[in-house]
This record gives structure tokens, sequence and C-alpha cells, in this order.
């Protein structure tokens, strides 16, 4: 049985000088719990960080004094203290995109699951913003950066991200491959999946197939777009007039396919470079009394929530969040030397009845 702990007076303990006054309760520290131990402040660290060699009945006095008076070790203070807090940050291009939002909640929940916070960062495609918040990670003591943005990155951000390292902060990007600077990089298939879109909608007879969402500034977006022609291009099927670059929202979707109409370009499919594109495109076509998948059969990507739930229901490239954050807490907590690698996240077609 461990012995009783001595309970430490605190100020509130003193007579009130009035009647019904309260005092604060000051927050115990590790000193208050040496000395309501009867132990040293060497020892209740060692017993708390499970560290160093501590008898059972040392350790039994400290555990019951650290419950009695309810302390807790400040991890921030014990990562400084280690030249480093535990606290990761994840700098995402546009939270309000919906893959983003879903690949955020998975990252944290697996870092937490190996004792990291998340300290979240949108960048909202500004290179000033990124470039302002790099130039502070080594002075804010974060633990690593993880860099997941669409955008292509400049020589001058890449170089910041390289020299990272250097400093003890770890760097791990996601959705681009930066393993040629030697950053652990997961990735998900974009070109590959979407050459597999584009031959399943020629084999079903599909001759006309327009890609909306180039994003011409964004690295994912282009691999999905050179997908997309490679597939066209080998059939003798590519037409650049059914190429169209626009944002990455509903209303972008929308406005294109209505643009298009306007135009009288035919078409009887469209390849999105987003489930939120889609959506809109199919908003435009039932608005033009267009049969989805009879007339113009449409394809999203990134198994957005909603996409089965649109009639009909959207035929989409899937998207894996849920590995992404397994993956990048297995690189947070493997040696340094493991950290320069590449690992690629298969995606497949999710067929519904929109194609």
């Amino acid at each position: 049985m461990s012995p009783p702990v001595r309970r430490l007076a605190q100020p509130h303990d003193a007579p009130d000088d009035k009647k019904g006054a309260t005092h604060p309760t000051s927050v115990p520290t590790m000193l208050d719990v040496a000395l309501a131990a009867g132990v040293s402040t060497a020892t209740v660290s060692r017993v708390l960080n499970g560290s160093g060699v501590v008898s059972d009945a040392m350790r039994d006095r400290g555990m019951a004094a650290t419950n009695e008076l309810g302390f807790q070790l400040n991890s921030i203070a014990q990562g400084l203290r280690k030249g480093h807090s535990n606290t990761v940050a994840l700098l995402v291009g546009d939270i309000e995109q919906t893959h983003f939002s879903a690949m955020t909640k998975q990252v944290q929940g697996y870092l937490e699951s190996i004792g990291l916070d998340l300290l979240l960062f949108n960048v909202g495609h500004s290179s000033a913003r990124l470039e302002h918040f790099l130039r502070r990670v080594v002075s804010m003591r974060l633990r690593g950066v993880i860099v997941a943005l669409s955008d292509k990155l400049s020589d001058t951000v890449i170089d910041m991200l390289v020299k990272l390292p250097e400093h003890g902060v770890v760097v791990v990007a996601i959705g681009q491959n930066l393993s040629e600077h030697k950053i652990a990089s997961v990735v998900q298939s974009e070109r590959e999946a979407t050459i597999a879109s584009i031959r399943y909608l020629i084999e079903h007879g599909r001759k006309r197939i327009a890609y909306l969402g180039k994003s011409k500034g964004s690295a994912v977006g282009t691999e999905r777009y050179e997908g997309y022609k490679e597939a066209l291009s080998a059939a003798g099927m590519y037409d650049p007039a059914l190429v169209w670059d626009v944002s990455y929202r509903y209303s972008a979707g929308r406005e294109a396919i209505e643009r298009a109409y306007q135009k009288g370009l035919a078409l009887d499919a469209v390849q999105t470079g987003s489930d939120e594109r889609a959506v809109g495109a199919m908003a435009a076509l039932h608005d033009s009394n267009v049969h989805i998948p009879d007339d113009v059969a449409i394809i999203g990507f990134g198994d957005i929530e909603r996409g089965a739930y649109v009639r009909p229901a959207l035929t989409t490239v899937s998207n894996h969040p849920a590995d992404v954050g397994v993956h990048v807490s297995q690189l947070f907590n493997s040696t340094l030397s493991a950290k320069a690698s590449l690992l690629v996240i298969q995606r497949s077609l999710v067929r519904r009845e929109s194609a």
C-alpha cells in the first residue's frame, strides 16, 4: 500500500479575512509533488518520464502525490528543453477545399496517437504567406512541418524546406513528390488514376470528353490533366478546345458548362479535377435539360461525401485521407535516415450512376 501523501499548505488554506472571500487555487508544480511525496524533484521527473532507475516504493509515492495534487507535465516545456516542441505545423493550400479538411482531421488524429500536437496554417494560395511562415519555423521550435499544398512551389520555398532539417525540423510533403529534394513525400496516383478514368469513358463509347479544371498553377492539378491528355492523345481524341482552366469551386463547374453550351461545343462526357467542380457541372447540365449519363457522362475526383447523395450519384476517383494520416505518422515515428522516401497511394474509380 502506498504511504499517505502529505498535503501541502496552500495560500487559500489560511483563514479568510472576510467572510465568504475566496482565493484562487495555485497550480501544483513538480516541487510540490516532490515535497508531498518526500522525494527529490529528480526522482519525480524520472517517475513521470519513465526514465532512469526508480524503486517501486519511490514510484508509488511519486505517482500517489501526482494524482493527489492533480499535477500534469507541461509538454511544451518538455519539448523546448529538448530544443523543439512537440508541435507539427500542417500547411494547407485552401482549408475550404473538402479534401484538405478531410486530410487534416486524419493527420491530426494519427499525430496525436504518437504524442504530437498539430498547428494548422491555411496558406490560402499565397506564396508570400508561405514564405513568411517558413521563416519563423526555427524560432517557433517546431518538431516538424507538413507541406500539403497543391500549388507549384517556387525555388525559394523548396530551398527553405530543404534547409529546415539542418535545424532538427522534420519535413514531409503531402500531395507533391519532393523526394528528389530529399523530402519524404506521401502522394496519391493522380496521373494514373485519371488515365484509367478516361479509358473507362472511351471504352463506354464516349468520344467528346471535356476536362474541367486544368489548374495550370497547381502541381496536383497538372498531374491529373496530364493523365487526361495522355489517355486521349493515345486514342487520337485529344481536343484542346475541350480543356477548361477553372477554379476549384462548385460555381466554377457550373459556369464552365454554361460557357461551353453558349459556344456551341459538343460533348458527351466530362472529367473534372474535383468533385466540387463535378457537382457544379451537373447542376448546369440539369438546368440545360441534358440527361446524365445518357447524354453526358460525368466523373469527379476526390470522392467527397456529397457525391454519393446527389442524383444521379457521382462517379468519381477515390481519395484516401486515412492512409495519408497513417503514413505521415509513421514518418514522424521513424528514424531520420528513412525520411527521404516516396510513398504512392493508389486511387481507383468509384463507379456510380453518373458514368
